[in-house]
């Protein structure tokens, strides 16, 4: 017996110093930019897949934190790349457009998934970018478009974004198109809040349930599931940006363009159109990526646009010739897809 007491002590102390050893391997293999995902969401490599020569065995996709609609689409998108292409994709969880714009630029990612007014800003160096100009970046194919979106209890009796002064609100995380732009858009209408919160939309969420915040925000593809999720236990109301300001914000910055979400389509707009703004999301990959795997990329992207539906219906909008949205130029290897397919490519998109 104390043979075995003996035995047993020592099998726990290795488990627990091989535990040690792994936790630290993990944190000092992820820079402090991102998190990996959960490794059961990465796809593994199928061993029958045969990778091209010059091709990566594996990539990196930037996306957004939990509750938006990046972190749904890029698992949709690491499933096509897996499937359809033979390379796996692994998810990295950054603050969004600003910083997947940043580390594409510097090839700290293989892929990010990004907003056009950010893009457009890091590439002519306005903006967040403060003179800085990030024009490695090369846009691969069109996505979806986001639509600003916020909601507030019901009880509260606010129903447009001119009932938020005085009133603390959830904007998404740093780094993200919503966190950006929401501010900017308040701001012009002449809104004050109280206070403006970033941070990811499950966590913007819990602090909205448990009476923080009064209202919570995003930029994301219709539906926000969050906003799904919400209306099976409260009710919400889903606040409107009003035409007015809408325009004026868009004169400022005209990447953005003025949207709807039909009445109906959430069960808490069930009797009234929600007027909002709206911008394309594009997935990007640095200028020296292989042409021949950026073609084929975009390709298969197009060819099985059913697998991004399954994972998100925003998937439904991802068509080629949405390509001509494109803010800054597009990757050699994606112009020569869209040219095989007759789509008209801006000249400002082609750089000669």
């Amino acid at each position: 017996m104390k043979q075995f007491l003996v035995i047993l002590s020592m099998v726990l102390i290795a488990i627990f110093f091989s535990l040690s050893v792994s936790e630290a391997q993990v944190k000092s293999a992820a820079p402090k930019e991102f998190t990996i995902i959960d490794q059961d969401a990465i796809p593994d490599l199928k061993p029958e897949v045969k990778v091209k020569p010059g091709w990566p065995k594996e990539v990196t996709i930037g996306i957004a934190p939990v509750g938006g609609t990046y972190y749904i689409w890029g698992g949709g998108f690491a499933k096509l790349l897996e499937e359809k292409v033979g390379i796996a994709g692994y998810m990295v969880v950054t603050g969004g457009p600003l910083q997947n714009t940043k580390m594409v630029d510097g090839k700290k990612l293989d892929f990010g998934m990004v907003t056009s007014s950010p893009v457009w800003e890091g590439w002519h160096g306005e903006g967040w970018a403060n003179g800085k100009k990030h024009q490695n970046t090369r846009v691969m194919f069109p996505m979806y478009a986001s639509y600003f979106q916020m909601y507030a209890m019901k009880k509260a009796g606010m129903k447009s974004i001119h009932d938020l002064n005085g009133k603390n609100i959830g904007v998404g995380p740093s780094g993200g198109t919503a966190a950006t732009y929401w501010p900017k858009i308040l701001e012009m209408a002449g809104v004050r809040p109280s206070r403006i919160v970033s941070g990811g939309s499950e966590d913007l969420n819990r602090q909205f349930k448990d009476g923080i915040l009064d209202a919570s925000a995003q930029a994301v593809g219709l539906p926000w599931m969050i906003v799904k999720e919400m209306e099976t236990t409260h009710e919400i109301n889903i606040l409107p940006i009003p035409k007015a300001d809408a325009e004026k914000f868009i004169a400022k910055y005209p990447h953005f363009s003025p949207g709807v979400i039909p009445k109906g389509y959430y069960k808490s707009n069930i009797d009234y159109d929600v007027e909002t703004i709206t911008v394309w999301n594009f997935m990007i990959v640095h200028k020296d990526a292989p042409d021949d795997l950026v073609y084929e990329v975009v390709k298969k992207t197009f060819e099985n646009v059913d697998i991004l539906i399954a994972a998100h219906p925003s998937g439904k909008e991802t068509k080629p010739e949405y390509i001509v949205y494109s803010p800054i130029p597009l990757h050699p290897g994606a112009a020569k897809y869209y040219k095989e397919k007759n789509i008209k490519i801006p000249d400002k998109l082609i750089l000669h």
